[in-house]
């Protein structure tokens, strides 16, 4: 899975991943785009990184084709949506921070297009609230990346939030590879992309507050 990100806030025009160091844009509105490339007939998880303004299976799958599906975890099992015709059946709601799971049924671009979610000063806190010993499918709810340690990117913070004893779990195109939390260190240590899923099993019910600089 390759990732692609573009932001545009007023004039400014920034491409490549939005956890770099530079000043900060304030805007009322940092709208822009993400692609995650999918091959053909293949799973692979993402999550929504920005607001459409619907933010359902409808809009996210525009750009997929026909014969291809969105799997959307309910909490114990998927519910998946499948495209005919144009059209995705049942329309399900992802909202930002939500991961999925998708299979293109031809090689595919995904693109997500809308704005951050920054409130008018400029700085916002997010908060995706993950729930004590369940499997939450989330992603961040703002384009950044990181890993898990905190040794690149600085904005991602999900590592530095989880307690001991978390684990988060990494897809990597056929299984899952397991990062666990003890002593403050995680091991293996695994980085996001911006638009990347994971499964996040947090040992005691957690914020994962990040805040929105731009």
């Amino acid at each position: 899975m390759r990732t692609k990100i573009l932001l545009i806030a007023a004039a400014t025009f920034a491409a490549g991943l939005v956890a770099s160091n530079a000043s900060p844009v304030y805007s009322a509105n940092v709208v822009g785009y993400v692609t995650v490339s999918a091959p053909a007939g293949s799973y692979v998880l993402v999550s929504n990184p920005l607001d459409d303004g619907t933010n359902t299976t409808t809009s996210l799958g525009l750009n997929l084709p026909n014969k291809s599906s969105i799997n959307v975890w309910n909490g114990t099992s998927f519910v998946t949506s499948a495209k005919s015709g144009g059209v995705w059946t049942p329309d399900q709601s992802i909202p930002v921070g939500t991961g999925f799971f998708v299979n293109a049924k031809t090689a595919t671009n995904i693109t997500f297009v809308g704005n951050v979610i920054v409130p008018s000063a400029g700085v916002g806190t997010n908060v995706n609230v993950l729930g004590a010993g369940t499997y939450e499918l989330v992603g961040s709810q703002i384009p950044y990346s990181g890993d898990l340690n905190q040794t690149t990117g600085t904005n991602l913070t999900l590592g530095l939030i989880l307690p001991n004893k978390s684990s988060v779990n990494v897809w990597n195109g056929t299984s899952f590879v397991t990062s666990a939390k003890s002593g403050g260190v995680w091991t293996p240590n695994a980085t996001i992309a911006v638009g990347q899923g994971v499964f996040v099993n947090a040992k005691t019910a957690t914020n994962w507050v990040q805040v929105a600089t731009y």
